[in-house]
């Protein structure tokens, strides 16, 4: 059958063809189950249930399209009946789900009543579409010749008609749910989440070019009066890759974490090394600060570099703390005055991490010398500077790479770290 409809020429069984069936099948029924036992119990998602009820109508349907499968039973139903009214109408039904779920992703939007009323039209609606495809396909009156692997029709145009409204309803339906996922992908902050949300409307997009196939039958309905027996290549593949890219999609939960492991190692790897120059001018006044050597921590592998970056910014932000009796009171405010007067350079810094990498200069050269100030400014952004506040590690890395980046190329910072070196080599006045 070329694409949900079926094929528009004779042809001979092709292995690969049941090949690409059956493979597409396995992954939506696996699925399907997994799903379903994830989801039992009350209270659970009805979006995921209706995902799992998609993926069991439509991997049964595809195991009634594989020629192998025909073969099979078509001792106990004739195949014209399994190859195209049950394939149909459990295609339909999983096309209906596929709107169910969109209603669910958007119910948190609406008024329940309005929820409740959208999905009981829509049961009403496939229920119509449904018992329609029946009558026509009962008025097509069907047939099949097995010699030239086809199905003839004495209504031509009644085959024709059940053809394309199976193709119109799914195009209507796959419509609805990209328009729910492009929406619902827009406020997920989450980066797992929103892949497996473009992965589903990639998974549309090749869905709806799988339904538009079956005006292929329709043409070869309308003109000869029959079409293909079975699935034919070009539909099982975008069959296939239909699955596979609905089922990735909704199951980027589970290997989304581990397919990215690794570029999030090395991201954390570049983000540690990156972070060397302000740690170690940190540690080479304030040793007491590193939790463990660095070599003890890469020998434990990559797969370490997130919990040595995590620790990293740990030792960073505790020496922030160990420099506060030496920060200069009143130094943020004649940074940001001097950053005011300052062009060219200095505009390719952030400005807060300018003023904090200059804290943090200057009260390492205070510190060098064993020279605390009496009154320390409260802290904002490090040591009075008023920067943002990260809340997650992440954030957190990427702020101190601003300040590290500021710390070691900023004149205004190289400026203040000499004034403050001039300060500290001066006597410490008498308090007599």
């Amino acid at each position: 059958m070329a694409g949900p409809g079926g094929s528009a020429a004779p042809r001979t069984a092709p292995p690969m063809a049941d090949l690409a069936v059956y493979l597409a099948a396995t992954v939506l029924l696996v699925f399907a189950g997994h799903r379903l036992w994830t989801t039992r119990g009350d209270g659970a998602d009805p979006a995921q249930r209706h995902v799992a009820g998609f993926a069991w109508c439509l991997g049964t349907a595809l195991l009634f399209n594989a020629r192998a499968t025909l073969d099979a039973v078509s001792r106990l139903l004739p195949r014209h009946y399994a190859d195209l009214l049950v394939t149909h109408e459990l295609k339909t039904a999983a096309l209906t789900f596929l709107v169910l779920v969109a209603h669910a992703l958007t119910a948190a939007d609406r008024d329940p009543h309005a929820a409740r009323r959208r999905r009981r039209r829509q049961v009403l609606l496939a229920g119509a579409v449904q018992a329609g495809s029946a009558i026509l396909f009962l008025l097509a009156a069907v047939t099949t010749d097995a010699g030239r692997g086809v199905l003839r029709a004495d209504r031509g145009w009644a085959l024709a008609a059940y053809n394309a409204v199976f193709a119109c309803y799914g195009c209507f339906c796959l419509l609805v749910l990209v328009r729910a996922l492009a929406r619902h992908a827009r406020r997920t902050t989450s980066g797992p989440l929103r892949a497996g949300l473009r992965m589903m409307m990639l998974a549309a997009a090749s869905g709806a070019l799988w339904t538009l196939w079956a005006f292929n039958d329709v043409a070869s309905d309308l003109s000869r009066g029959e079409q293909g027996l079975g699935e034919d290549l070009v539909s099982a593949v975008l069959g296939a890759v239909t699955a596979l890219l609905a089922t990735g999609g909704a199951t980027t939960s589970l290997w989304g974490g581990r397919l990215t492991a690794p570029l999030r190692w090395l991201r954390a790897r570049r983000t540690y090394r990156a972070l060397e120059p302000l740690w170690a001018e940190l540690h080479s006044v304030l040793p007491e600060i590193a939790l463990d050597g660095p070599a003890a921590v890469w020998r434990r592998g990559p797969r370490h570099a997130e919990f040595a970056l995590y620790r990293r910014v740990i030792e960073i932000r505790d020496a922030h703390l160990a420099l506060r009796p030496h920060q200069e009171p009143g130094l943020p405010e004649e940074v940001v005055r001097a950053l005011a007067r300052a062009a060219g350079p200095e505009d390719a810094f952030d400005r807060h991490a300018v003023v904090e990498a200059a804290v943090i200069a200057a009260a390492l050269e205070h510190k060098r010398a064993d020279r605390p100030h009496e009154a320390a400014s409260a802290r904002g952004g490090a040591g009075g500077a008023p920067g943002p506040l990260p809340r997650t590690v992440e954030a957190e890395a990427a702020w101190l790479l601003e300040v590290t980046a500021a710390f070691t190329r900023s004149a205004t910072v190289a400026g203040v770290r000499a004034r403050a070196r001039a300060r500290a080599a001066e006597p410490v006045p008498s308090s007599e």
